[in-house]
This record gives structure tokens, sequence and C-alpha cells, in this order.
């Protein structure tokens, strides 16, 4: 019997007569569980877990060095700064996109139904808090139109709370600034609880986390927020005021509102609306996005668009003639710190913790799309703390909570930021504007804020342009990403987060289900293992047959793999009730051999009462290879397909075992009633085995 195989790289060639086929010769010895386990098994020394303690308690000057390096990344980006190479790069890039932080800034201040100071607020101290604490130079941290939206549903539930207060007693309605004030403090307690949940999240080095929310699931969220955003905006281009409505179907309730109000639509804020898009979308399209490559940096119109539109405002007297809405008194200067309200907080700690998920999708999203495009690492952990950090600070400042947008961060990515020092330049601009040039947009009509909030939206939107190709590359997808959007749309965008990871665990669930194995067969040309069919190409094995379980053996799965096997390989039971109807008639019917379908004869061997069972199948071999976590459940259906198998003398093999499935049956019992004799590194070594054992068995 040979104890070695061809198989192991020892030789390369290349068929010349039939072309230029490469070709190679392996050679290794025939390997088991056990066998292999010896040879190459794991000598380093392993410490016990107080070893562990002891050596990660011990401290140095290096060590502390390196874990305040690791919590505080700008203390590395200013000692390798090389000035003359960076220097350009940060700066222009840190300016440029503070001209679309601006009015961003103040639009989704007043998306989120606070002032536009608290826009610039919000974008000020998110900007400064990440410089110190962030690993990614391209993420602008900031105001951000979902994060915008979902605090408008919170403060103004409150608000609504604060108000109904009032109507149970005889005192007067509350005060326009009383109820911003409320605003004000549901969202910076918002803001502090976002905080505490990244910055937990960071330190308990939960970065995984956003490995479980899949692309389909965030796409078609966005998308839905995108809608609601737009939307939000619909009435101020109309120059209409439409209730506050809260739950599901709300955005379906804003439009009823909107369209039984059309008569007091204000025409002049429609057209100043219709000629900011114009400009917006003409400028963005037409120049920036199709000369990207050769513009050092892209028009600036959202800025250009405030501007004019600010300074046309105010000398043409849109307020007093057209009775244009404005953005109002801007105050300059910072408010004092104040600790946030947490009197209510239970009302909203679920929207804060949807937020926190929200804001670490997004932003670390971004942030490996452009670490993989310029080959910059980021520390997952890290940047969750900085998340972290800038909810938390911001939130004793008067901010809502903030993340990274997408248009702004690849601003950064394409002028070359190279550090997150460029935020210097963005955190002094903004400095300006809030101690000085605030001021100057009082006159800023609300429907060019409208019309820019909408314009930005655009990329987004464009997103549904997306589901033919994702029906086209996996139909699971297409599913979660149009409930996820539909029920965020129809519904509210907290119910679209709950049916979008729902139907993603569902799915995942079904994938499983759905999942069918197959039987592997060997190539005559060559060695090599592929899924079985019936054509010429493939080797018969007499007496043995490979199936592959393509799936995790757990409560789920684990019987409906038994079946698969028994449905396409032989079923033991139903192969032992034809042989106890075929022994009834061996005892009647007197012939020498009664042939029987599916692999099973009856001898008559010389007396008609005596009968015998005749299975081809000698051996049965499953590849394990895609199994990498099994539980009791799998354990238990595993062992049931040895016992039924050996009731009818076939024989069960094992390849390819994972450590992690190894060590979950050593700790299972399994191998106490099944030998590691059995158990293969791959379908070569088995089938070489189950061939040595007929040679012997067929000499002896």
């Amino acid at each position: 019997m040979e104890t070695e195989k061809e198989r192991l790289v020892c030789g390369f060639g290349e068929n010349i007569a039939n072309g230029p086929t490469k070709t190679i010769t392996l050679k290794r010895q025939l390997y088991t569980l056990e066998t292999f386990a010896e040879k190459y098994k794991d000598e380093g020394t392993k410490s016990s877990v107080f070893e562990n303690i002891k050596k990660s308690m011990r401290c140095s000057k290096r060590k502390a060095g390196k874990i305040l390096g690791s919590y505080l990344p700008i203390i590395g980006f200013i000692r390798s700064y090389k000035l003359k190479q960076y220097i350009l790069g940060d700066v222009l890039s840190g300016f440029t996109v503070s001209f679309m932080h601006l009015p961003q800034a103040m639009g989704f201040g007043i998306l989120a139904s606070l002032r536009p100071i608290h826009g610039l607020y919000s974008t000020f101290f998110p900007v400064l808090v990440y410089l110190l604490f962030g690993t990614s130079p391209y993420i602008s941290f900031g105001t951000n139109a979902v994060m915008a939206l979902l605090t408008q549903t919170v403060v103004e539930r409150e608000a609504d709370s604060f108000i109904a207060s009032f109507a149970n007693t005889n005192a007067s309605r509350p005060t326009e600034d009383e109820i911003m004030d409320v605003k004000i403090g549901a969202s910076m307690a918002c803001c502090v609880l976002v905080g505490i949940f990244l910055t937990g999240m960071g330190l308990l080095k939960l970065g995984i986390i956003t490995t479980y929310l899949s692309v389909s699931f965030v796409g078609g969220f966005t998308t839905a927020a995108a809608f609601h955003i737009a939307s939000s905006q619909v009435p101020k281009i109309f120059g209409i005021k439409v209730k506050t409505f809260a739950g599901a179907g709300k955005l379906v309730l804003m439009y009823i509102d909107l369209f039984s109000k059309i008569t007091q639509t204000k025409f002049a804020e429609i057209i100043i609306a219709v000629i900011c898009i114009i400009v917006l979308l003409l400028v963005k399209i037409c120049v920036n996005e199709r000369y990207n490559t050769k513009m050092k940096m892209p028009i600036p119109i959202d800025l250009i668009v405030v501007v004019i539109g600010t300074i046309v405002s105010h000398f043409a007297k849109f307020v007093d003639v057209f009775g244009v809405k404005i953005v109002g008194e801007i105050p300059s200067g910072f408010t004092m710190p104040a600790l946030p309200n947490f009197d209510h907080a239970s009302s909203f700690v679920s929207d804060a913790f949807v937020m926190a998920i929200l804001s670490l999708a997004m932003s670390i999203s971004m942030a490996k799309l452009c670490a993989n495009k310029h080959g910059l690492p980021i520390d997952d952990n890290q940047e969750l703390i900085a998340y972290g950090a800038s909810n938390f600070v911001s939130g004793f400042f008067c901010c809502f909570p903030s993340a990274t947008a997408p248009p702004r961060t690849m601003i950064l990515s394409s002028l070359g930021a190279r550090t997150t020092l460029n935020a210097i330049a963005t955190s002094v601009f903004f400095l300006l504007v809030i101690l000085v040039i605030g001021q100057l947009f009082v006159s800023l009509p609300l429907s060019v804020l409208a019309a820019m909030i909408i314009v930005s939206m655009k990329d987004l939107l464009l997103q549904y342009r997306n589901l033919p190709k994702i029906w086209n590359v996996n139909k699971y997808d297409f599913i979660i990403w149009v409930v996820t959007n539909s029920v965020s749309i129809l519904g509210d965008l907290n119910y679209g987060i709950i049916a979008g990871v729902g139907i993603s665990i569902f799915l995942t669930v079904v994938q499983d289900q759905l999942s069918t194995g197959h039987l592997i067969g060997l190539s005559k040309a060559e060695d090599i293992a592929l899924r079985y069919t019936d054509g010429k190409n493939m080797r018969e094995i007499e007496g043995v047959k490979i199936f592959k379980i393509p799936t995790n053996l757990y409560f789920a799965t684990a019987e409906r793999m038994k079946f698969q096997i028994f449905r396409q390989i032989l079923h033991p039971k139903k192969y032992l009730k034809k042989f106890r109807k075929l022994e009834t008639m061996a005892k009647i019917v007197d012939e020498e051999t009664v042939d029987v379908k599916n692999n099973i004869s009856i001898e008559n061997v010389g007396n008609p009462s005596f009968a015998r069972l005749y299975v081809k199948l000698k051996s049965l071999v499953l590849d394990c290879s895609m199994v990498n976590y099994i539980d009791m459940a799998g354990i238990a259906a595993l062992q049931q397909i040895i016992k039924e198998y050996k009731t009818v003398q076939v024989d069960v093999y094992f390849v390819a075992i994972t450590d992690n499935v190894c060590a979950t049956l050593e700790a299972g019992e399994f191998f106490k009633t099944f030998p590691k004799s059995s158990v293969f590194v791959d379908v070569f070594d088995a089938i070489s085995m189950i061939n040595s054992q007929d040679f012997d068995s067929s000499v002896s």
C-alpha cells in the first residue's frame, strides 16, 4: 500500500505538445486528523489567563506613550508632519470644504428644527474634536442631513409634549423662545447620549458591529432619509406652513396637508427656489462633475448662491415687498457651555441609539472607502472614540448629533488632504463666521437654503438607479433594499430601521434554509474534485459517495442537511423497510437472486427463508470545508447520520473539518464514539484510504 500520494508541489512544468498548459505535481503524506495534528502541532507556549493579565498591567514610558498616541492620533500626525509636502494640501482642502460647510450648517440647523447658529455650532465643535481623536485625514465631521432629520423628529416630539402640558392648565401658550429652549435641551441631551454610545462601543472594541449593517440596508435607508429630507423642504419652497406629524405615515400626511393648503402658495418663494435649483444643478453637473479631474478645486456654488441670495434679498427688500421668509437674526459669539437636561431622556434614548448606529455606519463606511482609495490605514475602534468624543463634547455647546457628510469627505479626498490637521483651516474659518460673518446672512431667504438642501440630496436620491444592478447581483439584497426603503418612506425612519434589520436577519436564515448540498466527483483527466455531473469527464469511484455540506450546522439547518444527505445518497430506514418486505418475499419465492432497485439485492443461500441485505454503497465522505460553526443540534445530526448508515454497513468519513468545528466536536464528546482516524485533511486523503482498505480486504 502506498503511504504517499503525489499531491504537494514538488514539480512544475508545461505541456508543450498540447499548448501552453502548465502542470503541477503534488506529493505529500496521507493525513488523518490525528496524524496531521501530530506532525504540525502548535508548539507555541500558551500563557495562563493570570499571566496575560499580569503582562498587560505592566507599564513603561514607551508603553504609556504608545497608548497615549493610540488615543490621540494627532500626536503622531504632528511628529511625522512634513511641512513643505503637506501644508498646501491641508490648507487648500480645509478652506475649500469650509465653503460647503457654511451653507449646509445653516440649512441643516433649520432642518433640525433649530436655528442656523446651532448648525454652525454643530460644525465647529465636532470638527475641532475630531482633529484630536480622528485617524482619517478625509473625514469631514459635522452637520449631516440624516442626523438633522432624526434630531428634528426628537425635538419636535419633545416640543409637542411641552406644549401639550400647558393645554391641561390655565396657563397661556408658551412663547417661541421657551419652545426653542426645550428643543435645544433635547438636542443637547441627545448629542451627549450619542457620544456616550459611540465612545462606549469604541472602548469596548465594538468596531466590528459595522459589518452587520449590510450595504443594501444602508443604501435603502439613506435613500429614504434623503426623500424625507427633500420632502421636508418642499413646504418652504411653496412658502406654506404645514402641521407637524409624527409616527407612521407622517410623510403621506404632510403631503396631504400641503396640497390642502396649496392655494396659500407664495410664488416669489417658488421662483427663488427654482432659480437656485437650476443654477446649483447646472454648475454641479455640467462643471464640477464633468471637469473634476481638470479643476484644482470645485466651484463653491453653494456658498456663491447663499451670498448672492442674501445680497439680492437685502437690497431688493424681499421681506417687505414679497413677504419672503428669511433666516433672521443670527447671534454672534458662543453660548456658555451648559449641562444638558436629561429629565425626559427616557423618551428619546432609543432614538439616540439609532442615531449612534447610523452615525457610525455612515462615517466608518466613508472612512474605509477613502482608506482603500489612498492606502492609508484607519483604526475602526479609535474612529468610534473620535465620533463619540465629537458628539459628547458638542452636547455641552448647544449642538445636535453629528456625522460625516459624503460630499464634504470626497472633497477632502480629491483635494489631497494629508492629515487631520486640515481641520485647523476649517475651524479658523468657522470661528470667524460665528464671531463676525454670520450676522451678514440675516436676509438670506429660507427658500434658498431649502433649494440647496434638496440639491444636496441628489446623489442619495439617484441611488434608485442602482436597483436593476442589485437585482441582477443578488435578489436578497434587492429585497432588503426595497423593504427598508419602502417602510422608511411610507412609515417612518425608525420603522424602516426595524424592518431593514429584521428582513436582513430573516433572509439570512432563509438563505441558510434554502442552501442545498451537492455530490462531489473526481475528474477523469486530473486530480481535482468538483461538483458531480453525469458527464463523461467524471470518474466513478465504486462504492463511494462524496457529499459537500454547504452551510453551518446549527439548530436551523442540521435536520434539513441530514435529510438532504438521505435523499441524495441513500435513506437507511427506507432501505431497511424494503429489505424486510423482500425478506418476507424470499421466504415464499425460491429464486437464486432477486435484484432490486436502489442498490439493494436479496440473496437466497440454499434456503428460501434466509435473506441478506446487499448495499452497493460502502463509504460516505462528508466534505465539511464550508462548515465554520456547529452547535449541539449539528453534533446530534452527525451522530444520527453515522448511526443510521451503520445499520446498512456504510462507513462514514469526514474531511476538511475546521479548527473551530473540531474544538466544538471535542467539547461535545463527539470523538468518544467516532474515531479521529476517520477524519481526513481533504477528499483525496479519504479516497486514498478507502481504496487502500478495499485493496487490503480483496487480498485477504
